[in-house]
């Protein structure tokens, strides 16, 4: 396989930085199918991302991983965790992935993981071109990802702060940043988990950015962008797009739960694969994520024919 870096516009004029990975054998003039990989809550595209290109790439698909605005190599105001920009940004990686000579722009497929799977279904919705979407560990709509993570009365808390965040934003013009813990309680063990992860895979996009805005620290207005995305909605959209969900049974950061009206909606062919055992952290690297990408790269095979 050969990796090659790349570069992409947004319409909003920003540069993103990708990594176009292709397998033995794809050329001009024997195009094969494509995938474009949308990154979870890191943004970054060396996290994770690499082993599943990897994997799909051992199946003979070709890959594209990005580094959202705002995260990583790539240009935009950081801080911001905004799901719509995100798949904005993917939907441009798409049409770039397409007009490849060595793809063929009628076999591209989407892979999204973690809160990267509600962004490919979002993504397979607005572009009809979509030959399958995957979502492994991936959350369903904005409230309900980020009221499950949190005691009833603590959510009712978090929703008032949001709301004054929001008056002082109007009258000064001036947003809070805040630590990601304040956005997302996760639970000491996954924090630790993630942690290592970033260590093991490279670092940060900190490296990039000069601080820790963007990796550790967030601009508390995201909570408006992100409980405004509904990915359950955009399910209805998809078609005959085929829908693949991968889920840990035990996932603490992504429930079960939240992803039920996402797969409801959504007219299919659709699967549900719900892997027993298996927490949040089981599918981000080692066995676990090899058996997630396992069953994207059959159901991609399958569907991208």
């Amino acid at each position: 396989m050969t990796e090659t870096d790349v570069s992409f516009h947004t319409s909003r004029g920003a540069r993103l930085v990708g990594v176009l990975q292709l397998p033995d054998g794809v050329c001009p003039s024997a195009p094969g199918p494509g995938v474009v990989l949308c990154q979870g809550l890191s943004g970054v595209k060396h996290l994770v991302l690499p082993e599943v290109a990897a994997c799909l790439g051992a199946h003979g698909l070709a890959s594209l991983r990005f580094d959202y605005s705002g995260y990583g190599e790539s240009e935009g105001e950081r801080g911001w965790i905004d799901p719509r920009a995100r798949v904005d940004d993917a939907l441009h990686a798409f049409a770039w992935l397409a007009a490849h000579d060595a793809v063929d722009a009628d076999r591209i497929g989407i892979y999204g993981h973690s809160y990267g799977g509600p962004v490919a279904i979002c993504l397979a919705a607005r572009e009809l071109r979509a030959g399958a979407v995957v979502s492994v560990s991936g959350p369903g709509s904005g409230a309900a990802m980020l009221s499950s993570v949190r005691a009833t009365w603590d959510w009712i808390s978090f929703k008032h702060r949001v709301q004054m965040e929001r008056a002082q934003v109007a009258k000064s013009g001036r947003a809070t940043l805040v630590d990601l813990a304040e956005i997302f309680p996760f639970s000491p063990a996954f924090r630790a988990a993630y942690e290592r992860l970033k260590a093991e895979q490279g670092g940060t996009s900190a490296k990039a950015a000069g601080d820790d805005i963007g990796v550790n620290r967030f601009w508390l207005p995201s909570i408006d962008a992100m409980l405004d995305f509904h990915p359950e909605d955009a399910a209805r959209h998809l078609r005959q797009c085929p829908l693949l969900l991968v889920h840990g049974e035990d996932d603490d950061v992504a429930l079960i739960e939240t992803a039920e009206a996402t797969y409801a909606n959504a007219p299919g062919p659709k699967r549900w694969e719900i892997l027993r055992r298996t927490g949040h952290n089981d599918l981000d690297s080692g066995p676990g994520l090899a058996r997630a990408v396992d069953l994207a790269a059959a159901w991609f095979s399958e569907h991208l024919r």
